[in-house]
């Protein structure tokens, strides 16, 4: 609290010795107006690019996820297929090509 009251008598103090003098009293708010003109533009800036970045991150996920999901459901199903071919059940294999709550089940059967 105390050095925000010495900046605040500091930044008093400046303003205060620019008044005297209009023309660099102008000059002084002119560079003070530019530079939080500035900041905020690259706090703007900032806050776009971390919001670009998330979308990116979430699509780039997305995408992700379904491959691995694809990649994983294959995998099951060329698994179940080879369980039924062992069993003999080559039946079963039509039937779950052709229905996919069948083919469900048979996931279920064989814990897949």
């Amino acid at each position: 609290m105390a050095k925000k009251n010495s900046e605040l008598e500091e930044a008093y103090d400046v303003l205060d010795k620019l008044s005297a003098d209009e023309k660099k009293r102008l000059e002084y708010e002119t560079r003070q107006r530019a530079i939080r003109d500035y900041n905020i533009g690259m706090l703007t800036a900032e806050r776009r690019g971390i919001e670009a970045g998330r979308k990116i991150g979430i699509e780039e996920g997305r995408v992700a996820g379904r491959a691995e999901g694809e990649t994983l459901g294959v995998s099951r199903i060329n698994q179940l297929i080879l369980e039924l071919s062992k069993l003999g059940r080559t039946d079963d294999i039509v039937k779950a090509a052709a229905d996919e709550e069948y083919q469900k089940k048979l996931l279920e059967e064989f814990d897949l």
